[in-house]
C-alpha cells in the first residue's frame, strides 16, 4: 500500500486558500460587530459627514463636495435601506473590507504566504484598523486609496497579467482620490519620485510602454477636468481639497499629539480614538521593518514604501490627525519586520529542526498575544473607557428601538445632533417633526433629547410619560417622552 504524503492531503494543499478565506470572513465579522457594538455609536465627525450627505444635490454646485464618492455611497445606502447606525457606517465598512482585500493581494505579491497570513492576522485585530474600518469619516478613504494605489502600481511593475486593466484601475483610483483633501499632495509626490527611480520610470516613459498609458491618462485627465470644473463652481471645494487652511503650525502641540498617538504607552483619547494606535510589540516589528527596508532601499518595493512614508510624515507634522494616511505603509513595514525576524531566526539554525520548530512556536505565541491583546484592548476600551465612550452618540439606536417608522411625533434635538435625525426623517421616519425650540405647550407626542432637556418650559410639568435610558450610569437619560394627556 502506497504511503500517503503530507502534500497529498487535501487540507494541506489548500491550507493557504482556507487561511485567506478565514481571514477575510474574520475581518468582515470583526468590523461589522465593532460598528454595532464597539463603540456602537456615532462621533461628532460622523454626524457631520451625515450632514453633508443630507444636503447633497445632483447639480454642479451640489456635487462640489469634498469626499464626494463616500457621500454618494452613503446616500445610496440611505435610499436603499433607510437610516440606521449600520447604514450610516456601511460605506466605511464596505470600503474597509475592500481595502483589507487589496492589502492582502499586495502583501501576497510582496511576501511569502506564511508572512502574509501572520501580518494580516495582526492587522485585522489592531484597534486602529478596526476603528477606522467602522468609522463613517474620511479616514477610511485614505486607507482605501492607499491600498488600491499601491496594489495597482505593484501589479504594473511586476508585469502581472491584464496590465492594461491595472493601469486603468490606477488612473481611476488616482483621479477619485483627488476628491479627498491632501491626497493630491501624496499623488504628486509619488509621481515625481517615480521618475527618480529607474524601474518605475521605465514603465512610465519608455517607448515600449508609452502607448499603453494613452487610455489611462485620458480617463485620469477627464476626471481631473471634472474636479477642476467643480472647484471653479465652488472655491470652498478647492480650498478644502488643497487643505492649506487646515494645517496647524503649532509644532509643539503637533509633536505632542504625534507622541500620544504612536509612542505614549498609557492610553488616552485623541480625536475620538484611543491611543496609542498600535501596541508596543507591533511598533518593534515596524522598527525592524524600517531598518531592513532602508538597507534595501534601492529595490522598487522599499523605495515605494519609503517614499510614501516620507511624504506622509511631512504631512503629519502639520496635520497630526491624518493618522490613516500612514496606516498602510506601517502595516507593510510590520510585514517586513516579521519576515526579517523569521529569516534571522532560521538563519541562525539552518539545519537544526528543533531550533527552527522552537522559533516557530515562539513567533506563533507572539502573534497570538498580539492578536488576542489587540482584540480585547479594542473591545474593552471602546465600551468601558469613560473618556472614549463619552465621544459617541448612541441615541439613534435607542430611538429606533423604542419607536416605529410609522409613528408620528415631534423630536426636540440640538443643532449638533440634528443631522442624524434629519436623515432619519428624510429616508425612514417620514411622519416625525424635527424641532430645535420647545413649544410652549405639549401637542403631539414629544421626544426631548438629553442635550436639550434643560430647555423645556415649566408648563411641561405633569406631562412626562417615560424616559428612555441607555446602559451608562452617567448621562443615561437619553430621551424624555412627553404627551399632551397627563398620565
Amino acid at each position: 500500500m502506497k504511503k500517503q504524503k503530507v502534500t497529498d492531503i487535501f487540507l494541506y494543499r489548500w491550507r493557504y486558500a482556507f487561511g485567506y478565506t478565514l481571514l477575510v470572513l474574520l475581518y468582515i465579522g470583526a468590523v461589522t460587530v465593532s460598528a454595532l457594538r464597539a463603540p456602537g455609536g456615532l462621533s461628532q465627525a460622523e454626524i457631520d459627514m451625515v450632514n453633508t450627505t443630507n444636503h447633497l444635490k445632483f447639480s454642479s454646485e451640489g456635487l462640489a463636495t469634498a469626499n464626494l464618492p463616500f457621500h454618494l455611497l452613503q446616500l445610496a445606502f440611505f435610499k436603499l435601506f433607510g437610516v440606521s447606525l449600520l447604514t450610516i457606517k456601511a460605506p466605511a465598512v464596505l470600503l474597509s473590507i475592500i481595502s483589507s482585500i487589496a492589502i492582502f493581494f499586495l502583501l501576497k505579491r510582496w511576501f511569502k504566504p506564511s508572512t502574509t497570513i501572520l501580518s494580516l492576522l495582526i492587522m485585522i485585530s489592531t484597534g486602529q484598523f478596526l476603528f477606522i474600518g467602522q468609522s463613517a469619516t474620511v479616514g477610511v478613504l485614505y486607507i482605501f486609496y492607499t491600498a488600491l494605489t499601491l496594489l495597482f502600481a505593484t501589479l504594473i511593475l511586476q508585469k502581472a497579467p491584464k496590465a492594461s486593466l491595472w493601469r486603468i484601475g490606477l488612473a481611476i483610483t488616482t483621479a477619485f482620490s483627488l476628491f479627498t483633501p491632501y491626497l493630491w499632495y501624496i499623488n504628486l509626490g509619488l509621481l515625481i519620485i517615480a521618475f527618480l527611480h529607474p524601474h518605475p520610470r521605465y514603465f512610465l516613459i519608455s517607448r515600449k510602454h508609452r502607448g499603453s498609458w494613452i487610455l489611462p491618462l485620458t480617463i485620469l485627465l477627464t476626471i481631473i477636468l471634472g474636479i477642476g470644473f467643480l472647484c471653479y463652481k465652488s472655491h470652498a471645494l478647492f480650498h478644502s481639497l488643497i487643505g492649506i487652511n487646515n494645517l496647524s503650525f503649532d509644532m509643539f502641540a503637533n509633536l505632542k499629539t504625534l507622541y500620544y498617538t504612536y509612542l505614549r504607552i498609557f492610553p488616552s483619547v485623541v480625536g475620538n480614538q484611543i491611543t496609542p494606535i498600535m501596541d508596543f510589540n507591533a511598533m518593534i516589528l515596524i522598527g525592524l521593518g524600517l531598518v531592513r527596508s532602508f538597507q534595501k532601499i534601492a529595490s522598487a518595493r522599499s523605495f515605494m514604501i519609503w517614499s510614501w512614508l516620507v511624504l506622509a510624515i511631512a504631512l503629519l507634522i502639520f496635520q497630526p490627525s491624518l493618522t490613516p494616511i500612514i496606516i498602510v505603509p506601517l502595516f507593510i513595514l510590520l510585514a517586513v519586520g516579521l519576515e526579517s525576524l523569521m529569516a534571522m531566526w532560521y538563519g541562525l539554525f539552518p539545519r537544526n529542526p528543533y531550533a527552527r520548530g522552537t522559533g516557530l512556536v515562539l513567533i506563533s505565541l507572539l502573534i497570538i498575544v498580539m492578536v488576542a491583546g489587540g482584540s480585547f484592548r479594542y473591545i474593552d476600551s471602546y465600551r468601558y473607557f469613560p473618556e472614549a465612550v463619552s465621544h459617541f452618540n448612541k441615541d439613534l439606536s435607542l430611538l429606533q428601538k423604542n419607536t416605529a417608522p410609522t409613528d408620528s411625533f415631534s423630536l426636540l434635538v440640538s443643532k449638533e445632533e440634528s443631522p442624524i435625525y434629519e436623515a432619519l426623517q428624510k429616508h425612514s421616519y417620514h411622519k416625525i417633526s424635527i424641532i430645535r425650540t420647545a413649544p410652549e405647550k405639549v401637542g403631539q407626542t414629544l421626544y426631548v433629547s438629553h442635550a436639550t432637556k434643560n430647555t423645556i418650559p415649566k408648563t411641561y410639568s405633569g406631562h412626562l410619560s417615560s424616559i428612555i435610558v441607555s446602559e451608562h450610569n452617567q448621562g443615561g437619560d437619553r430621551f424624555y417622552v412627553y404627551t399632551s394627556d397627563k398620565k
